[in-house]
C-alpha cells in the first residue's frame, strides 16, 4: 500500500465492537496486576525485550500505537520514542558506543550533534571523526574501533546528497552500524532502512507532529540491532507523554497529504528563486542543476518544504536584512510546521574562495504560494535587488 494509505490504517483499534476512530489516551504511571504470578511473568518477558504494559515508564498503550505506526512507515521493526530529536540522536551514541570505540559523523549533520560529540562523549572516552559527505571521506577516516557512522542525507542546511548504499556496504564491511538522520524526508520521500542503513532517526517534533506545538524524538531500527535501544530506555526511563503520542499518531494520518503540498510550493518557489538575478544558487535537492539531483533522483520519491538560498553580489552581506523584510515568514529555529519560516545561517563549509558562507533556510508552509513568492519580491526589493517579475506565471511545482 501507499503511505498515505499505510499511516491511515497503521495502529487502529482491531476491535468488532463499536471503537473511536483513534486508538484513546492511555496516562498511566502504575499498572496493576491480577495476582503476582502475572506480574512477574511479565516482568520477566520483559526482560527478553518483549513490549508490554507493565509500568508507566516502559510504555503505554498511546506510545506503543505510535512506535507502530513509526514501524509502518520507516518500514523497520522497533521504534523508540525520545523527549526531542536531539535526545534520539543523543541515545543512539548512549546505545551503541562505549569508551574506546571510533564514531564517524557526516561533517553536514545537524549542528549540536557536533558539540554533543565534543563536549559530552569524547571526554568519556568515545573519538569522533567528521568525514565529508562522499564514499571516499568515509572510506578515509574509517578505523578497526569504529562502532557507528552518522549520516544525515541530505545534510542539514547544504543539502548534500550522499549514496547511502555505498555508505552503508563500507560501514557493514567495517563492523559499524549506519544510522541515519531521516527527519528531511520525514520517512515519506526516503527509507534509509530500505538503502542499507541500520537504524533512522527522525526529529518528530517536525514534519510527524507539523504543527509546531510538540517536542518529539524518534529512532527506527531493524530487528537485529534493537536491543542496545531497548535496554537504554529501560534502564534509563525514558519516556513520553500519552498525550503527545497522541498528538504525534494524528499527525502522521495526514502526514502525506501536508508533505506533498509543502513539496509542491516548495520546488516552485526554488525554481523561481534559481531564475532569479539576486540568487547566487538554490540549495534544492530536486533541482536539475543541483549537484546531488542524480542520487536524489534515484533514493527518493520526492523532497520536502525545506531548502536554502545564496544571495548574489552586491547583496551577499543583506542575509539578515532580507529576513527581517519579509512578513509572511516567521523568524524561529525548527521547521516542519504549517507555517513558512526564514532564518540566516552559517554553513559549516567555507564558501570556495574561503569566506564564511551565509545561506538563507527557507522552510514553505502551507500558505498559497503566489502569496509567499509576493512577499520574497518585497523583500528582495527592499534590500535593493531587484524584486523580479512578480508574480507573472510562478513555475509549476510538484515532484521534479
Amino acid at each position: 500500500m501507499d503511505d498515505a494509505t499505510r499511516m491511515i490504517r497503521a495502529a487502529k483499534v482491531q476491535e468488532g465492537a463499536p471503537h473511536a476512530v483513534n486508538p484513546p489516551v492511555v496516562r498511566a504511571s502504575t499498572v496493576l496486576f491480577p495476582d503476582m504470578a502475572t506480574m512477574r511473568d511479565y516482568r520477566q518477558r520483559r526482560g527478553t525485550g518483549e513490549r508490554l504494559f507493565s509500568y508507566g515508564a516502559r510504555g503505554t498503550p498511546s506510545s506503543m500505537a505510535l512506535e507502530d505506526a513509526l514501524c509502518e512507515l520507516e518500514q523497520g521493526d522497533r521504534a523508540f520514542l525520545y523527549p526531542s530529536g536531539l535526545a534520539a540522536l543523543g541515545a543512539v551514541f548512549l546505545a551503541y558506543t562505549r569508551p574506546g570505540d571510533h564514531v564517524a559523523i557526516i561533517d553536514t549533520a545537524y549542528p549540536p550533534v557536533r558539540k554533543l560529540a565534543e563536549n559530552y562523549f569524547k571526554p568519556r572516552g568515545v573519538d569522533f571523526s567528521f568525514f565529508a559527505p562522499q564514499t571516499e571521506a568515509l572510506r578515509d577516516i574509517l578505523r578497526p574501533n569504529t562502532r557507528l557512522v552518522l549520516a544525515e542525507c541530505p545534510g542539514s542546511n547544504s543539502f548534500d546528497m550522499i549514496d547511502l548504499p555505498a555508505m552503508a556496504a563500507l560501514s557493514h564491511a567495517q563492523g559499524a552500524l549506519l544510522a541515519v538522520d531521516n527527519t528531511w524526508s520525514a520517512g515519506v520521500f526516503f527509507k534509509p532502512l530500505q538503502h542499507g542503513a541500520d537504524i533512522s532517526i527522525q526529529a518528530a517534533t517536525k514534519y510527524i507532529c507539523g504543527h509546531s506545538d510538540v517536542m518529539m524524538g524518534a529512532v527506527v531500527t531493524r530487528e537485529a540491532c534493537y536491543r542496545p535501544m531497548f535496554d537504554l530506555n529501560s534502564d534509563f526511563g525514558i519516556c513520553v507523554s500519552p498525550d503527545d503520542c497522541y498528538t504525534a499518531l494524528r499527525g502522521l494520518r495526514t502526514l502525506k497529504s501536508r508533505l506533498e503540498a509543502h513539496e509542491r510550493s516548495a520546488v516552485t518557489i526554488a525554481r523561481w528563486l534559481d531564475q532569479h538575478e539576486n540568487v547566487a544558487a538554490v540549495l534544492h535537492p530536486a533541482l536539475e542543476s543541483f549537484a546531488g539531483h542524480d542520487l536524489w533522483r534515484r533514493d527518493f520519491t520526492g523532497s520536502s518544504g525545506l531548502f536554502a538560498f545564496r544571495l548574489a553580489a552586491p547583496l551577499t552581506e543583506q542575509h539578515d536584512a532580507f529576513v527581517e523584510a519579509l512578513t509572511l515568514f516567521g523568524i524561529g529555529a525548527s521547521w516542519g510546521g504549517y507555517e513558512s519560516l526564514a532564518l540566516p545561517l552559517s554553513l559549516c563549509n567555507p564558501a570556495p574562495d574561503g569566506e564564511e558562507s551565509f545561506v538563507i533556510r527557507l522552510h514553505i508552509g502551507l500558505e498559497y504560494v503566489e502569496d509567499l513568492i509576493q512577499d520574497l519580491t518585497n523583500a528582495f526589493a527592499t534590500i535593493g535587488g531587484n524584486g523580479g517579475t512578480g508574480l507573472g506565471a510562478p513555475p509549476s511545482g510538484g515532484p521534479v
